[in-house]
């Protein structure tokens, strides 16, 4: 019966997988997306040529020895997805093995290439899938599984078969890891510590074939998660202590010191262990060298002299003859998002990774901030000396960009604001030296907001005074309505309210009527679920945004709805929200909505844990769903969205980091004397569009050439347009000077750009 079952599942695998080539195939990258991702948690790393890859907790990046450059790999470069789990290069085929925790498995060609193979990731039999390990021997790759091992023939492109029952253990029990001595295959399987199983055989998935080896020849019966070899030589990391076995004899401790031993990996006849900061490295020579970089380290692989050590903090490090190099990319410490602001070519990430209300987590990534022109990150926190302890410096939950003064204020949850001002601190505030009244001996920021007249508006939680402002002179008010305000979000429209989302309660919405000084006139309302006080579905509000025709979106845990005219908002012609109708139902009307924002276009930017959906200007049509099946996005619980109105680019806070999509619609101008194009000249090995940027929302722009002919027409949603440098026939333009004559169909912003094509080279 056990060998029976042991021939359905390569049946399976087989039927469903690479004999009919169905599941196996090219990935190929995707135009238009950006990842912001951090690599500081590497996982594994291997070499090819002169080439470093290193799996991250951000994906893939290679490092080039001899010049330091590095590559960045993930979804958009077709990656499977972002929880990679081992690593491996084939010298025989010359390809790259990446493993991920779904069973999914990816290589890497020559060129860079993604190639998938879902075979595994397919199965029914398993739940749990997780690629633990590869090693490859006589044209096949070994694959060690959380079920067992599954053999693939990597000429051939099909599984050739599987091991999923070792000896007397349960079938289906994990293999942690995989090697190859003195004719044996070797199994290291946790808590069931080692087996092996000599190759001569002709059926070794028989599990009476298997020989457990922990137990015996002085090697403990202890956990054993890690093993591997140099030639005929063995070793095998037990619990926290690393053994070795020559050939024909018994195990006994290996010539590395005793340490709490957690990684262990042979490569280029070296062996290399990581206990805490320090690694360890065995030489042909038998010479044992230990190495303390005062770090977390998680991986190392040795080649000659070098050694690259994979940190859980900083990254990859290059270590060679004493010397340390970072050999990874700059990025900020995680890929934790709560909160975004972009504007002007800027980004800043507000990283707490809970979405709030939530205990402190007393995270110090500190404030992350990239800059597009610059094109680097620059991280705000202690360590760096841009934050002090004591002050602000931790937790930070929320972010607002001013694009009037360019200024991003960012809210801690229990500490203050931080003013930063591109990309550098200006000023801190706490309850020692500002306005600013705690609660509990603690300042929650949960809302940031400025006026038109350039006030910064904070709402906070857990404070009988939840509401303060500053003014650009830097006087300071406080006020307290008379609603309870457990704040989590806030923004002004333009009638001077502060719609405040408090959580669980709906919404609070805050008018001081212009007199900052005089509370007599301010004025109050609660928007809840109750008729004639908003009529929301439900009091769990998550996100509120106005659009450009002045109506406030509030995303609920059941869908968007709409209060159409605030303008009314204190008057008795006050009419409650109402949800816009797609498809006959109320606009996700069974989803979360997390976040809101609005493009130039007035279109809607919907975040929510089913992805990423955009909406025309009331909602009423669908034009785009992104989610982690059909895009890049890292994932489907998206936490925040944020538009750079001055670039179009609008960027996704999932729960595996950031990424960004670059839209089709900018803020308007209120004239064309701002009318640019990009790139411009075209250069000859460019492949994308030709951004024509500047102009007034819904223009006309007409191309032609220098004789005056018409070439193209095209229509604006925001402040730009794109052009694929085609004529109205869908043909490709010659080489040459194009002029792009802007104006509205009010023939206002008017403007005219000209336009190089150096050359064209392709289809």
């Amino acid at each position: 019966m056990r060998i029976f079952q042991q021939v359905i599942f390569a049946f399976c695998l087989i039927w469903g997988g690479l004999f009919i080539q169905a599941q196996k195939g090219l990935i190929s990258p995707i135009e238009g997306w950006t990842a912001y991702l951090s690599h500081k948690t590497t996982l594994e790393i291997t070499q090819r040529g002169d080439l470093i890859y290193a799996i991250t907790a951000g994906g893939l990046f290679s490092y080039q020895i001899n010049t330091g450059k590095i590559r960045q790999f993930s979804t958009i470069e077709g990656m499977s997805n972002l929880s990679p789990t081992t690593l491996f290069y084939d010298t025989s085929s010359d390809l790259i093995f990446i493993g991920y925790n779904d069973g999914t498995i990816n290589y890497l060609d020559q060129a860079d290439r993604f190639w998938y193979i879902s075979d595994i990731s397919r199965t029914e039999l398993y739940t749990t899938k997780r690629i633990n390990r590869f090693f490859t021997r006589d044209g096949l790759l070994y694959i060690a599984t959380e079920f067992g091992i599954v053999v693939y023939d990597i000429a051939l492109d099909e599984t050739r078969f599987s091991i999923t029952k070792i000896g007397d253990k349960a079938t289906g029990s994990p293999v942690k890891d995989i090697a190859f001595a003195n004719g044996r295959l070797w199994a290291a399987m946790g808590g069931n510590g080692v087996w092996s199983v000599d190759l001569s055989e002709p059926n070794i998935t028989l599990p009476a074939l298997w020989r457990k080896e922990s137990g015996s020849n002085r090697l403990p019966d202890l956990t054993a998660n890690f093993i591997c070899n140099t030639e005929d030589i063995l070793f095998v990391l037990v619990e926290d202590t690393i053994f070795k076995r020559l050939p024909n004899q018994d195990w006994k401790p290996s010539p590395f010191k005793k340490r709490s031993w957690t990684y262990l990996n042979s490569a280029n006849n070296r062996v290399t262990a990581n206990a805490g900061h320090y690694t360890g490295v065995l030489f042909p020579d038998s010479n044992c060298i230990e190495i303390d970089n005062q770090g977390a380290t998680g991986c190392s692989y040795s080649i000659g002299g070098k050694v690259f050590i994979g940190d859980q903090a900083a990254g990859m490090l290059h270590w060679d003859n004493g010397n340390f190099d970072r050999a990874s990319p700059d990025g900020p410490k995680n890929n934790l998002v709560t909160d975004l602001a972009a504007g002007n070519g800027e980004l800043y990430v507000a990283p707490f990774g809970i979405q709030p209300p939530s205990a402190r987590q007393y995270d110090k990534s500190g404030i992350p901030f990239y800059d597009q022109y610059k094109n680097g990150w620059k991280i705000n926190n202690v360590r760096n000396g841009d934050l002090k302890i004591g002050e602000v410096y931790q937790d930070f939950v929320r972010t607002h960009y001013d694009k009037v003064t360019g200024k991003c204020y960012v809210g801690s949850w229990g500490e203050g604001i931080v003013e930063l001002e591109k990309g550098n601190v200006v000023a801190t505030y706490t309850e020692a030296n500002s306005g600013l009244v705690s609660g509990a001996s603690q300042n929650l920021i949960g809302g940031l907001a400025t006026d038109e007249f350039g006030n910064l508006w904070i709402a906070q939680r857990l404070t009988g005074i939840p509401i303060n402002v500053k003014t650009p002179a830097g006087e300071w008010y406080a006020f307290t309505p008379p609603f309870q305000i457990s704040s989590i979000g806030m923004i002004i429209d333009d009638f001077n309210n502060k719609w405040i989302i408090s959580s669980g309660q709906g919404l609070v919405v805050f008018n001081d009527n212009y007199t900052l000084d005089d509370p007599s006139d301010d004025r109050s309302m609660a928007i809840n679920s109750s008729f004639g006080s908003g009529g929301l579905p439900n009091k769990s509000v998550f996100a509120v945004a106005q659009d450009l025709d002045q109506q406030i979106w509030i995303g609920t845990s059941e869908g968007v709805t709409i209060i159409y005219d605030p303008s009314v908002l204190w008057t008795s012609d006050f009419q409650d929200a109402a949800c816009p109708i797609i498809d006959g139902f109320c606009l996700l009307r069974d989803q979360r909505v997390n976040d809101i924002a609005v493009d130039g276009a007035n279109r809607k930017w919907l975040a929510t844990e089913n992805g990423v959906y955009m909406v025309n200007e009331d909602g009423t049509v669908l034009l785009r769903h992104f989610t982690s099946q059909n895009s890049p996005l890292f994932d489907n619980n998206v936490r925040a969205v944020a538009i750079d109105h001055a670039t179009g680019e609008v960027f996704f806070g999932t729960q595996k980091g950031i990424v960004s999509y670059m839209g089709d619609a900018i803020d308007g101008q209120e004239d064309a004397a701002q009318l640019y194009a990009f790139p411009n000249p075209v250069p000859d090995d460019y492949e994308g569009v030709v951004m024509i940027k500047g102009m007034k929302s819904f223009s006309k722009v007409k191309i032609t050439d220098v004789a005056g002919r018409l070439v193209r027409e095209l229509d604006s949603q925001g402040g730009e347009v794109p052009w694929d440098r085609r004529d109205a026939f869908g043909q490709r333009v010659r080489p040459g000077i194009y002029l792009a004559m802007v104006a509205n169909a009010a023939g206002e912003g008017s403007g005219i750009i000209k336009i190089a094509i150096l050359e064209y080279q392709g289809q």
